[in-house]
């Protein structure tokens, strides 16, 4: 059997296991593994300026095709520098595979050159680190690199190469590893259904782990047949159309927390129970709880009263089977009174704000913008990422009917995150717009990647600049929590329309609310990619 060396097993067992896209940032130690691309390769690499931003745009693309995303970059500050993408990966549950070519763990601590102890740095926010000893470990390494990746409850794995074994060769052997999914008991399903029956007013909690296993359309299913109203946390928030019946938005607002508080069973479907998701303890939890989810049961979050260590599709589709055939049961009464309850007290709460807002038609703020483009694009095909620090307002954000079309950092909560993942979906989604709205201090963490927007001529690329000159979150600490003058942070102005010009990107300026449908309409109309620089005159949220 023909060998080949270890930068073509590594590229031929990516390519082998379905990955087309790799986003990275070449280096000395990485570089023979780019040499091994060639023209005809069905791996496309796509080149962004940072480490930790070619590791979120692999994040973007992963999150939104529920593939692995492939982030490939060198040992030592290559590292480094997207540790932090890696632990917003981690913690958000994605699908991602970073590959270095690195020192052998024999040779620490000889002071090499870009030498870092990177397994111990990474060891807690990756699933797995996976070292192959020689070159016949390699294509069996990256299968199952990209296997557990993506198996259970996805996330970061390390798939470390030592330099030492890059010019060995081995035969290749088309390794592919298939993934399998739990499946809940007959007896979990029927005590499932059973919790459910002697609730008054369960409802549904829908963390991401519903879109992770694709289980949208069975849990609209489940929705139809029992008529349970159904509450999102922020990662689930794209699990069911904005419009859906019996969605009731996420928790908990001044709308909407009297109906959450009338629960009396809480059916958490792939969402984990901790301060983020409830909010920072502002919602209650009911007494009792069934909880389905893939991984092992966290002491640390509120014990269920019934835990089923399932893949959300497979629970969704037996409990359906179960349900569909009691149909004296179910659907039950009180879910509707529930949303139409809901939908009174959103609508009226929406208008309300539409008031205020619309009485200034000369002020320009970041909630007057939010709220027009969310009705602007609320019919639009788009994608939308943000790490805003609007994010905690997420009932102003745009509702989006697509499927996978909203992210946002969550609990690791990683400022340059939206930019760079909004560019790995415009890879992924090409027939969307995507958006990446960030604030003015947000925007700098990887401003620098602007510019691969423009390399790459991504036409559906819009870049938003939520520019209050003001950098919010810093100013409101120094000025309301330590009473600091609003001096502290002596930051000046950026032109950021000059910025994005000198990139290649089309800049458009909006100063005031008469401008904001003009500018959106212009770049739902034309070829990106663009910058919207939103100035408005406020000094926080």
């Amino acid at each position: 059997m023909k060998k080949i060396k270890t930068p073509r097993l590594v590229l031929k067992s990516l390519a082998n296991n379905g990955v087309t896209e790799i986003f990275h940032l070449p280096g000395s130690s990485i570089a023979p593994i780019y040499g091994a691309i060639e023209g005809k390769s069905r791996i496309k690499p796509i080149l962004l300026k940072h480490e930790q931003a070619a590791c979120f745009a692999a994040t973007g693309y992963a999150l939104t095709t529920n593939k692995p995303g492939i982030c490939m970059v060198m040992g030592g500050p290559g590292i480094t520098n997207l540790v932090s993408a890696v632990a917003e990966c981690y913690y958000q549950s994605v699908p991602l595979v970073f590959i270095t070519v690195d020192h052998p763990r024999e040779n620490l601590g000889s002071e090499g050159f870009h030498e870092i102890d990177s397994f111990t740095m990474l060891s807690p926010i990756t699933k797995k680190i996976i070292t192959p000893k020689k070159a016949s470990d390699v294509e069996k390494s990256v299968a199952d690199a990209i296997s557990i990746a993506s198996s259970g409850r996805p996330g970061p794995v390390y798939l470390n190469i030592p330099n030492t074994i890059i010019d060995e060769s081995a035969p290749f052997k088309n390794i592919r590893i298939k993934n399998k999914t739990a499946k809940p008991s007959a007896a979990q399903i029927a005590k499932s259904v059973e919790m459910i029956k002697r609730a008054e007013n369960p409802m549904l909690f829908l963390g991401s782990g519903v879109i992770r296993s694709s289980a949208e359309e069975e849990l609209k299913k489940f929705i139809k047949l029992t008529g349970i109203p159904a509450l999102s946390s922020l990662g689930g928030r794209n699990s069911l159309p904005p419009d859906f019946p019996l969605s009731i938005g996420m928790p908990p607002y001044t709308f909407n927390t009297d109906i959450i508080n009338r629960a009396d069973l809480f059916i958490a479907l792939g969402a984990r129970l901790n301060p983020v998701n409830l909010r920072m303890g502002m919602l209650k939890l009911p007494e009792k709880i069934i909880r389905v989810d893939i991984d092992n049961e966290n002491p640390r979050f509120r014990k269920a009263n019934l835990y089923i260590k399932a893949d959300i599709k497979e629970f969704l589709n037996a409990i359906n089977k179960k349900v569909a055939s009691m149909s004296k049961d179910f659907p039950i009464a009180s879910g509707k009174k529930i949303y139409e309850e809901y939908q009174k007290a959103y609508n009226s709460y929406k208008n309300e704000e539409y008031k205020k807002l619309k009485k200034d038609k000369s002020t320009l703020t970041s909630k007057r913008f939010l709220l027009e483009l969310s009705d602007f694009i609320k019919d639009k095909k788009a994608s939308f990422f943000t790490d805003s620090i609007w994010i905690p307002y997420s009932h102003l954000m745009p509702e989006m009917k697509h499927k996978r079309a909203f992210f946002s950092t969550r609990s690791f909560g990683c400022l340059g995150f939206a930019l760079p993942a909004a560019i790995g979906a415009s890879f992924s989604q090409k027939d969307r717009k995507i958006i990446s709205l960030s604030g003015d201090g947000g925007f700098m963490f990887n401003c620098q990647d602007l510019s691969t927007a423009a390399d790459y001529r991504l036409k559906n690329f819009v870049q938003i600049i939520l520019n209050n000159n003001g950098y919010s979150s810093l100013n409101y600490l120094a000025n309301m929590k330590y009473r600091k003058q609003d001096d502290y942070y002596m930051w000046k102005k950026i032109d950021f329309s000059a910025l994005s010009k000198s990139m290649g990107v089309k800049p458009i300026e909006i100063k005031s609310p008469s401008g904001i449908k003009k500018a959106l309409k212009k770049v739902f109309s034309e070829n990106g990619p663009h910058l919207i620089n939103v100035i408005t005159k406020e000094k926080g949220v």
